[in-house]
């Protein structure tokens, strides 16, 4: 069988990717536009991406998993980055993250016993969306528990089309939701090892040499530098675990939309950026095979 190289993206909304098309022009020449509007043929992904899920892996290309109308996620940026790095071979991501959601409820995993709740995910309400925008508490663990689901339905879609899977990625961008309050970001470190360890578990057959990969957030939330530092010692402290340092390679949120900026979310090349930087961060173990 046919090795397949998998990266599993996860988070909230600047995993979702809310950079705004119209901007593009901003900052890239229209043959690129066109690239991106294009696709990637090698590079195809599987997702549930906030209110839009996916039957199986589709190119990459603007808008394959938008939150809102005329959007691009990080996707596209991975998928340029594996396409001009890597000039044969296929890469597939699968993409699970939903705007708003935290750690301390959302993505609990079992290892964080209290609250967790093993038959919780998003189809148990209508429009978990709305739910989510009108703070609504979904039932705790649903994120991580639709996050292991989706991967399952993945790696069995590739398997029947007659690949190898082999999980050498997976790329984290949340923290913002848990950086408002002190008593939200206490326990992060936690929850997130006991997610890592979890969803490793979870796969342990097809995850040997994964190399995890957390994205810093922005400066606009109240404790981002308490959290980024925490963010940053865990994967010193880790094998196998890299810190993305978006403020340090200059990933913005204040310039998008123009005269109505979006300070919650990356500009337009930033989020491209953050595709590129995750990328790099696996580049030096996941790709070496």
């Amino acid at each position: 069988m046919k090795k397949a190289t998998v990266i599993v993206l996860a988070g909230q909304s600047n995993a979702v990717g809310v950079g705004h098309v119209n901007c593009l022009p901003r900052h890239f020449a229209e043959e690129k536009i066109r690239e991106y509007a294009a696709g990637y043929d090698r590079v195809r992904i599987h997702y549930y991406s906030h209110d839009k899920k996916n039957d199986g892996f589709t190119p990459v290309r603007i808008g394959c998993t938008e939150q809102t109308k005329h959007t691009l996620g990080p996707e596209v940026g991975l998928a340029e980055w594996f396409t001009e790095t890597h000039p044969s071979g296929e890469l597939f991501i699968v993409k699970c993250a939903y705007g708003g959601t935290s750690m301390w409820r959302d993505w609990l995993s079992p290892s964080d016993g209290g609250d967790y709740d093993a038959d919780a995910y998003a189809d148990q309400v209508p429009d978990v969306v709305d739910a989510i925008n009108h703070g609504e508490p979904l039932r705790a663990g649903w994120c991580y528990n639709e996050l292991v689901k989706l991967t399952r339905e993945s790696l069995e879609v590739l398997r029947d089309e007659g690949y190898d899977p082999h999980i050498c990625g997976f790329c984290w961008m949340q923290g913002e939701a848990d950086a408002c309050a002190e008593e939200t970001l206490r326990p992060y470190v936690e929850r997130y090892h006991n997610l890592l360890t979890d969803f490793s578990t979870a796969f342990s057959d097809v995850m040997e040499g994964c190399v995890f990969a957390d994205g810093g957030i922005s400066e606009i939330w109240p404790l981002w530098r308490e959290m980024n530092a925490a963010k940053a010692a865990y994967a010193a402290a880790h094998d196998g675990c890299v810190y993305v340092d978006t403020v340090a390679n200059g990933l913005v949120t204040q310039n998008e939309p123009v005269g109505a900026p979006d300070i919650y979310h990356y500009d337009s090349d930033c989020v491209i950026k953050l595709g590129w930087l995750f990328g790099e961060a696996l580049e030096s173990v996941a790709f070496q095979a």
